[in-house]
């Protein structure tokens, strides 16, 4: 693995590429403690500085012998032939989230199954993302994510979860603020396993 960081906080979204390992606490709508969980979150340019990709897995394993590619320094090339290596393909499953996202400057956006997600640069070291989750029943989860990363190891987010729908019961009030997730993630390489190099499945 590298540790050299050859990037700053400059490009827009750059700071998120690499493999992090990710612990989440989440809380009630009345701030109680309610459980964590544990995953690993690769980010990489597919196309550099205009497409970057996000998995996150609760079911990866980390490993120090796995093969791991910096695809900020990579060409096309490799990446595309990483891409064909690995046969790996996922979509929005509830235990691996994965998108692509097209970056404009400083915005970004993106969707995967039932999944969009709209983000953008507010400073170098913080973000803003709207999470857009279809539900059945025409329920839709909203989720606001506020992103600081104090240092180029640290990744802080946070963000409620806010639900809205058409027909809902009278018990139901929407836009009421539900659960709260607080995600704190720790960079573990610069680079991502070859094995998170995956293309989105159609």
């Amino acid at each position: 693995m590298s540790s050299n960081s050859a990037f700053d906080y400059a490009t827009p979204f750059d700071i998120m590429v690499g493999y992090w390992v990710n612990t989440a606490n989440i809380y009630s709508p009345s701030g109680v403690y309610v459980m964590s969980t544990k995953s690993y979150v690769s980010v990489y340019w597919v196309d550099r500085y205009t497409r970057l990709h996000f998995r996150e897995s609760a079911e990866d394993e980390f490993s120090c012998k796995e093969e791991f590619v910096d695809t900020r320094q990579a060409d096309q090339k490799t990446i595309g032939e990483a891409l064909k290596r690995t046969g790996c393909a996922t979509g929005g499953a509830l235990r691996v989230l994965a998108y692509d996202f097209t970056v404009d400057g400083a915005n970004c956006h993106g969707a995967a199954g039932r999944v969009s997600v709209d983000g953008r640069q507010t400073r170098p070291d913080a973000y803003q993302f709207h999470v857009r989750i279809s539900k059945d029943n025409g329920r839709f989860h909203h989720v606001y994510n506020g992103h600081h990363l104090p240092s180029p190891d640290d990744w802080h987010i946070i963000g409620p979860i806010v639900a809205t729908w058409p027909n809902r019961q009278p018990n139901e009030t929407e836009g009421d603020v539900g659960m709260s997730v607080v995600h704190n993630l720790r960079r573990l390489s610069y680079n991502v396993p070859m094995s998170s190099i995956c293309t989105l499945a159609g």
